[in-house]
């Protein structure tokens, strides 16, 4: 037997063991995936693979459940953490399941060498189903990591992006400037099309404003809410304000870092997530 298919009988027979709702194969070429579908059928198990050929040729069969993994995380945990975070939004997973997870070197042709549990919080849930399962989240946060990784000459370049309940937060807010997006109702940033034109006025102090169909309603805008929040020591302005205007209305906010790139996306006053533009890994969920 090799080291591979020791492995998969190892994590199919915990999974049977400790009564596990669903396995997680992180795969390059599939063949773990099919190594435990085809000497365990029984087992509820997810693939996850960040090969695009890989994924065409599971998703071609109606009975396997696959995601499309964008990332290769360097690291087994974060790799383990995005694959849950992943199989929140798709669906596959709720919070309270207990999930064994197989993952291993990515970019290798099937580099399996660790298994995990791994228990679902209901914070992890709620996160993931934010972004995974909102356009207009998703897209903001995609624009957010490529603000903070390529930024300007190769430096991270900060913005805010204000969500939701857009009247109430016009209303906690003034402008700096001009407005370079009044008069303009159909610039919206689930639209890749637009995101250079994003990008070109993230340089304007001030936040970006969307309503939630992800329409841009304004940019360069002064948030002024001055509301009780709950963030650690140490973060500056731009934090500070987004976690404000989050705890003074219905709206969410998405902040990209000056200093590190670190994208954090708020919620009711605290910090729901952190992510990394680099490997576009959850760091941490704080609810």
């Amino acid at each position: 037997m090799t080291i591979q298919e020791e492995l998969v009988s190892t994590a199919a027979q915990l999974a049977k063991k400790i009564n596990a709702d669903s396995i997680l194969v992180l795969t390059e070429t599939g063949k773990a995936y099919e190594l435990v579908k085809e000497k365990f059928e029984d087992l509820n198990v997810i693939a996850l693979t960040p090969n695009e050929e890989t994924y065409k040729k599971l998703s071609g069969n109606p009975q396997t459940k696959v995601i499309d993994f964008s990332v290769r995380d360097p690291t087994r945990t974060g790799q383990i953490r995005h694959a849950v975070w992943r199989g929140l939004g798709s669906g596959y997973l709720t919070p309270g399941d207990l999930v064994v997870c197989m993952a291993g070197e990515m970019g290798t042709k099937e580099g399996i060498d660790t298994i995990s549990v791994y228990l679902i919080s209901e914070a992890e849930s709620t996160l993931a189903g934010l972004i995974e399962s909102d356009p207009v989240m998703n897209a903001t946060v995609e624009i957010s990591t490529e603000l903070g990784w390529e930024g300007r000459e190769g430096k991270p370049l900060g913005a805010t992006f204000v969500i939701g309940d857009t009247e109430k937060v016009m209303n906690l807010s003034h402008q700096l400037g001009l407005n370079p997006f009044k008069g303009y109702e159909d610039i919206n940033i689930t639209d890749q099309k637009n995101w250079e034109l994003v990008k070109r006025y993230a340089f304007l102090d001030g936040a970006f404003i969307l309503d939630r169909s992800g329409n841009i309603i304004a940019a360069g805008r002064y948030l002024d809410a001055d509301a009780k929040t709950d963030i650690p020591a140490g973060l500056g302005t731009r934090h500070i304000s987004a976690a404000s205007i989050t705890a003074a209305t219905h709206a969410e906010c998405v902040t990209v870092s000056g200093t590190d790139g670190v994208i954090r996306i708020f919620s009711n006053g605290k910090i729901m997530g952190k992510i990394d533009p680099r490997s576009k890994m959850l760091e941490e969920v704080s609810i």
